[in-house]
């Protein structure tokens, strides 16, 4: 999800999770926002237990392409373990999904600071009854728009296309990152790791998320060293191009970076390479 940093008016869903028949008309939000140049859309809905929130959460945002997202917290819903339970789901798995830096903000309605679980005290949250929440708010988005143009830049110098594939094949404990080449083809290319994290699988495919190819050519395998890690170095012979990407696939954590580069000849060790934050990019669903 790119932040446009040029629009004067920034998008913000609002988001009113309501439990046991306490709901309140929180519209009024919305005008408050239009005066600080954000375009609000507000949605109020019955939070139960068990019932998917972080799904629905993610389709509304990823459907118009909001900048952030503002969740109204409430006594009556953090005072519900459970419900309370399913917002923070949601909150971590849209920030390893969409990035850590996508804004997402709590908005407190009766609630003080000290009765936050830490899991939202982690992320700005702003009093509802402090007059200057929405030049909060406001700052707030304003800043990350600057960071994600700053990671845009940054992403645009870098040598590879690199793409993190949430719920790969349809498995939603799967992840798979995918790179592959922009300009010329590559022949003999290297992943490396950290040795603490273990792959599920890794080879080539075509790009987009795509299956891999059960044939690898060459492979070859060592270890070596980044800064302070000890890391684990694997690749093989099959040519990548702009349409056929490596892949490796994790299940679970994933590592807090991957090294991708070419190798001089079939078993020879990595060179120059590159290094990917993978929490620090957003992912696509497979």
């Amino acid at each position: 999800m790119a932040i446009d940093n040029k629009r004067s008016h920034l998008r913000l869903w609002i988001s009113y999770p309501w439990t046991s028949r306490e709901e309140r008309d929180f519209k009024y939000l919305v005008a408050a926002l239009e005066r600080n140049n954000i375009q609000a859309t507000y949605d109020s809905f019955e939070l139960r237990p068990d019932s998917g929130l972080w799904q629905r959460v993610e389709q509304r945002l990823l459907s118009v392409g909001f900048d952030g997202w503002l969740y109204i917290l409430t006594h009556q819903l953090i005072s519900r373990r459970t419900c309370a339970g399913e917002l923070i789901t949601a909150i971590d798995k849209i920030s390893r999904g969409v990035g850590p830096e996508f804004p997402m903000i709590g908005l407190l309605y009766g609630v003080a600071d000290q009765q936050l679980h830490s899991a939202f005290k982690v992320r700005p949250c702003f009093s509802a009854f402090d007059p200057d929440w929405p030049r909060q708010v406001s700052q707030t988005l304003r800043a990350r728009a600057r960071t994600g143009a700053h990671r845009k830049a940054a992403k645009e110098e870098m040598r590879y296309d690199w793409k993190v594939h949430s719920c790969y094949g349809g498995n939603p404990s799967m992840t798979a990152i995918e790179v592959r080449p922009k300009g010329e083809s590559i022949q003999y290319w290297r992943f490396a790791i950290p040795t603490t994290v273990q792959t599920v699988m890794w080879g080539v495919g075509p790009a987009g998320g795509r299956e891999l190819s059960p044939i690898r050519f060459a492979v070859t395998r060592g270890c070596g060293r980044y800064g302070n890690d000890d890391v684990t170095w694997f690749g093989a012979a099959n040519g990548l191009s702009s349409h056929e990407s490596a892949y490796v696939v994790f299940s679970g954590p994933l590592p807090e970076f991957i090294c991708f580069g070419p190798a001089i000849g079939s078993a020879g060790a990595p060179g120059a390479m590159e290094v990917f934050r993978v929490r620090h990019c957003p992912s696509t669903n497979s």
